[in-house]
């Protein structure tokens, strides 16, 4: 009978508490995030540290440097830092609170008080020190839920720094392929400059032959004149270049750890047609949205976990010492409270309701932000796919062209051993060749660079955890 009257008691005062709930109100609906169609199965081969396939040691430096001093890295490691103290302080509310206090009191009174009692002086001396402690019962998971949301703004950073740093490598990577282009092409525009005066020399002599009128020799003049025009150009490009890859690598413009690239590589090849469904979970941007998604869910769950009743409980323990006038000697005296106390939230002037309305449009602009990082995604994952197949279907032009130029070259130096032709029309030849040969070089930096990008945009081997 006594167990009955309890447990009935209990419930009561359960149902009382509820009751006295603050309500929630009107509230607008939680957005949902678009379904994206997209074909299924596994979009491409991208890799984690994916340069490495190229074996090119000067780039692996690089992209190693820029990876560990980048002030972009490093503020994201201290963005990650900082949520990781949010989530100590935040875990620390749910336990149990306790602090020691002491202070005292001494005063000197003059004239000194009288009493009846006693002959008194003109001191008082009050001490005490006591330990106090609290905890409040997360009944209704507010706790929980706020810890739940710093754990997804923690994850969200951690996939950021990951696509932060898949986009520093890319970048890198990106200006090292130019880079090359431009050393490559730069060898090639003096080789360029050396056959113009060759064709120089040659029609000079024609002239001093009176084979042909000396303004013949004009174009030519121009023609050499516009290609030291065009080194000074690319000089002034790889210089560029250099102060770019020394900004990414966190260096001073004159700070790059290598003077020069090595020879490009040859790409490696990479089966892909289009972008698949996976690209959904392996893009660290996209995971990234989806943990901020998860935090702002638990954001709201913890908004509403404040209109039920918050009940703590409160310990105090501790000595008092009292030492007044002579007329109180020395009396000291111990104290023990424990005070339960139950908050309910009946009339909060729409506050609480103000702050669960705010938590809910948050959710619902990280679900807009989410759909567009998708779209986004989608857009820049198909692009680097057409552009590595247009890239590719260039370079294989270009290695077609090379070959037939170098071809016409030969069959013109076989015509001047027959004695069929002079060597001006050779070197004419071998001048186009050598263009040839710069477009190829440029087209080579182009297709690694959509090579690189492919990766990137794939999620570079990125995989969620």
């Amino acid at each position: 009978m006594k167990y009955t009257t309890v447990k009935t008691g209990a419930a009561v005062i359960a149902a009382t508490a509820l009751a006295a709930c603050a309500p929630f109100g009107k509230q607008a609906p939680l957005a949902e995030p678009a379904a994206h169609s997209l074909s299924q199965a596994k979009s491409a081969v991208a890799q984690d540290g994916w340069w490495k396939q190229l074996g090119d040691q000067k780039l692996n430096r690089l992209i190693e440097e820029a990876v560990k001093t980048a002030p972009d890295l490093r503020a994201a490691q201290a963005r990650f830092d900082q949520a990781q103290a949010q989530l100590g302080i935040t875990r620390a509310a749910n336990l149990p609170q306790a602090g020691l206090t002491a202070r005292g009191i001494g005063a000197y009174v003059s004239p000194k008080p009288t009493s009846p009692q006693a002959e008194t002086d003109h001191t008082l001396l009050l001490a005490n020190a006591a330990l106090q402690g609290s905890w409040s019962f997360d009944f209704w998971g507010k706790n929980r839920a706020e810890i739940a949301s710093v754990l997804g703004k923690q994850q969200a950073l951690a996939y950021e720094a990951v696509q932060t740093r898949n986009g520093l490598a890319h970048a890198v990577a990106a200006q090292y392929f130019a880079w090359q282009a431009l050393n490559a092409q730069s060898a090639l525009i003096s080789q360029r400059i050396e056959t113009v005066e060759k064709i120089r020399q040659l029609m000079q002599r024609r002239i001093n032959a009176k084979l042909m009128p000396s303004e013949n020799l004009y174009p030519l003049e121009l023609q050499k004149q516009q290609l030291q025009m065009e080194r000074l150009s690319l000089e002034q490009k790889n210089a560029q270049i250099r102060h770019s890859l020394a900004a990414l690598c966190g260096k001073t413009p004159d700070g790059l750890m290598i003077d020069a690239p090595e020879k490009a590589k040859v790409a490696p090849v990479l089966a892909v047609d289009k972008v698949r469904a996976d690209i959904l979970a392996t893009r660290p941007d996209i995971a990234a949205q989806k943990a901020l998604l998860s935090s702002r869910m638990s954001s709201v769950a913890a908004a509403k976990a404040e209109f039920y009743p918050n009940i703590e409980l409160k310990v105090l323990a501790g000595l008092s010492h009292i030492d007044a006038f002579n007329v109180v000697h020395g009396r000291s005296s111990g104290m023990l409270g424990i005070v339960p106390a139950v908050n309910l939230p009946i009339f909060t002037a729409g506050a609480l309701k103000s702050k669960l309305a705010g938590r809910r449009a948050e959710y619902n602009e990280q679900v807009a932000l989410y759909d567009q990082t998708v779209l986004n995604a989608m857009r820049a994952a198909a692009d680097a796919v057409s552009d590595y197949q247009n890239q590719r279907a260039k370079q294989n032009l270009t290695d077609k062209m090379a070959v037939t130029a170098e071809k016409s070259v030969q069959s013109a130096r076989s015509r001047v051993k027959a004695g069929l032709e002079n060597g001006l029309d050779t070197l004419k030849k071998q001048d186009e060749a050598l263009k040839v040969k710069m477009q190829a070089a440029q087209q080579r930096a182009e297709l690694l660079t959509a090579w690189s990008n492919v990766h990137n945009q794939l999620g570079g081997g990125f995989r969620m955890w």
